[in-house]
């Protein structure tokens, strides 16, 4: 691959790697789009840079440094530099890869403040006692989280929207009231404290059950729809197009990758095994251990006969193995396909009928922070995570924010149109590499509108109960 690398550093993509999550690398800050319309902030804009009616989060008199930890999706310098500059505390980011940062939650929860995660990683980490309840009542905005995160749907009531297999927020998220009391409180009642974790939406009539809960595992945060990506010019079709299935299509043999991440390569096979209609799957985000020997037994003979080109193992890998021709399609990340989009090569983020495989990140608290004061400045570092800024930039790298409304005043008319209600850009506009023209005028959001693309989701990303099973499985196919 080093060729290929080289191909990638010309890309200019070299900030993909903490975008997307790989350890250790941190992503430049990009150049401002634009500078926000002053007239289109709500009540015009106070000293931190941030709308007036948005709370102060100087209150807490927080003089420390609030450590956060997570795979780097979120944990950009561009987003540290703002967030230091607006909370008036310092921020300090440690990127990671997912093992070693759940290992810290389970083993080490004194080394961290916030740990800004995912929905499926809840299964594992929760039942350690290392990551406190977060009480809704601190949340500023917790009435504008989208109601993906609470019931499921973006459009409640909608029944052409689906909730999807496996790990979705709304079922990881909420905690048992009756089981949560007062926190912090002694180690002899942390049990009892953590709570169970429960949904508050009955899924088969789509009805609220009782209260809403007071307390939850995490604060909403970022989210995103995943897919395949792939070269236009050899598959001519359009993103809503392109199924599943054409993940196992052998006119595309030696020149197909997937991730080299178990969770992610099983459930998109098993997606296309069923989107084919050779397999069919109790839940795509459960597979039992007679549905994973299926899977990898259609792994291991497309293998066999050439046709994976390659497991990559970071996102600048995928867009290097599409842009030398390598590859013609592949399970990408949004951001991946952004670039190469970006740089005018014909690559298409698929919208499948059968639905995105979808995740999302919560942000946590770890238990050992007890003193008022830091606890404080966590729960402002949630916030303001809702409060505009930090949600337009990741708009720019395609992602969604649990509170969108307030990125409104953080980005152009234009940007909100494209990103938000999937209309033609009016103007080139600034992306993924900060630059105007990543998205060209005229060009149209792969998969549409926000609440076209949020009701179609086949699955989520989602711990097994199977998990160790999955693993051993992935690591004999790749003869590690």
């Amino acid at each position: 691959m080093r060729g290929a690398l080289g191909t990638a550093c010309s890309l200019g993509i070299g900030g993909l790697l903490s975008a997307c999550g790989e350890a250790g690398e941190s992503a430049p800050a990009s150049p401002p789009a634009s500078e926000p319309d002053e007239e289109r902030r709500p009540g015009g804009v106070n000293g931190n840079g941030l709308p007036s009616d948005t709370v102060s989060s100087r209150d807490s008199g927080f003089t420390g440094t609030l450590r956060v930890l997570g795979l780097g999706v979120d944990l950009t310098d561009e987003i540290e530099a703002i967030a230091e500059a607006d909370l008036g505390f310092s921020v300090e980011f440690e990127v990671s890869d997912t093992l070693t940062m759940e290992d810290r939650v389970l083993l080490r929860p004194d080394s961290f403040d916030v740990f800004s995660g995912y929905a499926h990683e809840l299964d594992r980490l929760w039942p350690s006692g290392n990551l406190q309840p977060i009480e809704i009542a601190r949340i500023e905005r917790w009435a504008e989280i989208s109601s993906l995160f609470k019931v499921g749907k973006s459009g409640p009531g909608d029944p052409s929207c689906t909730l999807g297999d496996g790990d979705a927020p709304f079922r990881k998220m909420y905690l048992d009231p009756d089981a949560t009391g007062e926190w912090p409180s002694s180690a002899e009642t942390i049990e009892e404290l953590q709570g169970t974790i429960v949904q508050w939406v009955d899924e088969e009539t789509g009805e609220t059950i009782g209260d809403e809960p007071a307390w939850v595992t995490g604060v909403p945060q970022t989210f995103a729809m995943d897919a395949l990506g792939f070269n236009s010019d050899d598959i001519p079709v359009l993103a809503s197009e392109l199924s599943w299935a054409e993940l196992l299509n052998e006119s595309y043999r030696g020149r197909v990758a997937l991730p080299d991440d178990p969770g992610i390569a099983v459930q998109d096979v098993a997606n296309a095994a069923q989107a084919l209609g050779i397999s069919e799957f109790g839940s795509l985000g459960n597979l039992t251990a007679a549905e994973l020997d299926g899977v990898f037994a259609l792994l291991s003979d497309l293998d066999a006969r050439g046709h994976w080109r390659s497991f990559w193992a970071t996102p600048d890998e995928s867009v290097s193995l599409m842009a030398l021709g390598e590859v013609v399609l592949a399970s990408m990340w949004p951001p991946a396909v952004s670039l190469l989009v970006a740089q005018g090569f014909p690559a298409v983020y698929a919208s499948p009928p059968e639905g995105f495989r979808g995740w999302a990140a919560l942000q946590a608290i770890s238990s050992s922070v007890e003193d008022e004061t830091r606890l404080a400045a966590c729960y402002e570092y949630l916030n303001w995570w809702h409060s505009g800024e930090p949600g337009a930039i990741m708009m720019r790298q395609g992602y969604y924010n649990a509170v969108q409304e307030t990125s409104r005043a953080f980005v152009s008319d234009d940007e909100w149109d494209y990103w938000i209600e999937g209309l033609p850009a009016g103007a080139d506009l600034p992306g993924i590499t900060g630059r105007p023209g990543d998205v060209p005028f005229g060009s149209i959001r792969d998969g549409g509108s926000f609440l076209e693309r949020s009701c179609r989701y086949s699955c989520w990303n989602s711990f097994l109960e199977e998990q160790a099973l999955q693993t051993e499985r992935w690591r004999e196919f790749r003869g590690v």
